[in-house]
């Protein structure tokens, strides 16, 4: 029983008339009858009345047309739903838009995401908010839109560069450390580390350089939030590596930063999507804006 089919038989009915329904349509009368024909034939009923002598159809509709004739309308309501739902969605009326953020994204996304919501007041914002490696799964796995990366990215994902930064020691400013603007990692293999949660991708690359260079971080403390980190270190509590670009923003006069060597190590992100699903108008949108609005991503 096709669309087309129940489409002929609504405007038979409702312009009473098999001639007019064929001008409406733009096909011809042959065509209006066949449809018929197969429509009955596939219920298993007749439609309409005969006419005299019962040579032709009359527009006057059985007790099972009657009955089809209401079903049918309510089919054909929901398929213009259906293209009015799809319409809503391609002009960003309706939609969602789901994010993969890691605990520092919601500050470095804040401006842009609440210009998304201005511009696109109708799009629903959701949040997957886990470390780096869960958000790579999640895009993978075709549960996310769209997410923040650290470093190199797996086939069949794309990406917007957003920052890239070199990774830092962070000690307290009365520490052996202050007034050293590099530092080496070997050089802090007696130190108390505070690292992050093992969602985060940053404490395998860090976990894994120190054992390049000889040593195993001692890890006094995990924590998923880098202000907490910072304050760990601030009282006393041990060192930390974050990126240059988050530790400059933190308070001088409290803080000694001293860019990482031997080996060097950068904090690299990047706004990614899978390339093997059709990208939603919503995420074509939100990436749009964040390809514009570069200079207005930062921690404060």
């Amino acid at each position: 029983m096709d669309l087309k089919s129940l489409n002929i038989f609504v405007k038979i009915v409702q312009l009473q008339s098999f001639s007019l329904a064929a001008e409406e349509i733009s096909v011809t009368q042959p065509t209006i009858s066949k449809a018929i024909d197969t429509l009955e034939e596939e219920i298993g009923a007749p439609l309409f009345h005969k006419g005299q002598a019962g040579r032709k159809r009359d527009t006057a509709l059985t007790y099972i047309g009657e009955q089809v004739y209401q079903h049918a309308l309510t089919i054909l309501d929901e398929q213009q739903r259906i293209f009015e739902t799809v319409t809503r969605i391609q002009q960003l009326k309706q939609g969602k838009l789901t994010i993969g953020l890691p605990p520092i994204g919601s500050t470095l996304f804040s401006r842009l995401i609440a210009q998304f919501h201005k511009q696109y007041p109708n799009i629903e914002l959701s949040f997957f908010e886990v470390g780096a490696n869960a958000i790579e799964d999640a895009i993978l796995a075709k549960k996310i839109d769209v997410g923040i990366l650290l470093g190199h990215l797996p086939p069949n994902l794309n990406s917007i560069p957003i920052i890239d930064s070199p990774m830092c020691l962070l000690s307290r400013k009365t520490s052996a450390w202050k007034n050293r603007k590099t530092v080496s990692l070997i050089e802090l293999k007696e130190e108390s580390f505070l690292l992050f949660n093992d969602t985060f991708r940053l404490n395998p690359m860090i976990i894994q350089a120190a054992h390049q260079v000889g040593f195993e971080p001692n890890i006094v403390c995990k924590s998923s939030q880098w202000d907490f980190i910072a304050k760990m270190v601030d009282l006393d509590v041990g060192i930390t590596l974050l990126p240059k670009i988050y530790c400059e923003k933190l308070d001088q006069e409290k803080f000694s930063i001293s860019v990482l060597e031997n080996p060097s190590m950068r904090w690299t992100i990047s706004m990614a999507w899978n390339t093997t699903v059709a990208m939603t108008p919503a995420a074509k949108a939100w990436l749009q804006i964040v390809k514009e609005n570069l200079d207005q991503i930062s921690f404060f």
